[in-house]
């Protein structure tokens, strides 16, 4: 009896040791679908980001920075699939990608003038200043770097505001309100303006200011009466695409890039 006994014991000893195990080994793997599928969910996120901007758009610090991050994560997923090959495949193809990046901003920011491209670029740079606020939350930045890179990205953002206002001038002057275009294009020399405490946008400022003198007398010539003044769609979306440093910890909130 005392055997008997003594061996359902152990029987129910082997399958409650074979039920941890069981838990284990399920917990693990349910762990592991999670951490790949964040994973890949990164990979996206980043890949995504990067074709979202036209080309010689973004700088070469932030790109390197997203391309940097994008190689990690596929290093990651080789270690977890390391029979996958397409993880290799990636690694190796960012990081020529990352390597064949200009070492200086030397071409020109292209201008974009259709409206659509413009809502889309606008939302890709919240996408990227989210980026950089997790980057700075994760130690991978410091503070500093998140402060040169922030910068970066309002003068994109202001940039972006500017095209805004310059593809509504150009309207304008398209449909022979001439008055109304030096409305906008004055509004685009105010954010210039607004902005300008390094001198850097002296040469697009002069530049507006010479559009706008033409303009001037062109409209004098006409006698243009005064332009009834239409406010341009979502303007003051584009006013606030000016992005400020006082909103990074509402940034940090975003998990997107984790």
């Amino acid at each position: 009896m005392a055997i008997f006994l003594a061996a359902i014991v152990i029987l129910l000893s082997a399958l409650a040791c074979y039920a941890f195990i069981s838990q284990s080994i399920e917990k693990k793997m349910i762990q592991k679908q999670r951490i790949l599928m964040t994973l890949k969910t990164k990979q996206r996120n980043l890949v995504h980001l990067i074709n979202g901007f036209p080309p010689n758009f973004l700088t070469t610090e932030l790109l390197s920075l997203i391309y940097r991050a994008l190689i990690d994560a596929c290093e990651q997923l080789s270690k977890i699939e390391p029979k996958d090959p397409r993880h290799l495949d990636d690694i190796t193809l960012y990081t020529n990608q990352l390597g064949t990046l200009p070492k200086t901003n030397s071409a020109q920011r292209p201008r974009v003038d259709n409206p659509q491209q413009m809502k889309e670029i606008r939302q890709h740079l919240q996408e990227l200043q989210h980026f950089l606020a997790q980057q700075e939350a994760l130690k991978i930045i410091n503070k500093v770097q998140l402060g040169a890179y922030t910068d970066q990205v309002k003068r994109l953002s202001l940039q972006m505001a500017v095209d805004a206002y310059l593809y509504h001038a150009k309207l304008a002057q398209q449909a022979g309100k001439l008055r109304l275009a030096i409305h906008y294009f004055t509004l685009a020399k105010k954010l210039l303006i607004a902005e300008n405490t390094t001198r850097a946008y002296d040469k697009q400022i002069a530049q507006l200011d010479d559009i706008t003198a033409k303009l001037e007398e062109k409209a004098r010539l006409a006698n243009e009466a005064p332009a009834e003044i239409e406010t341009a769609p979502d303007t003051e979306n584009k006013r606030k695409d000016v992005i400020a440093a006082d909103d990074m910890d509402s940034w940090k909130k975003k998990q997107i890039y984790d």
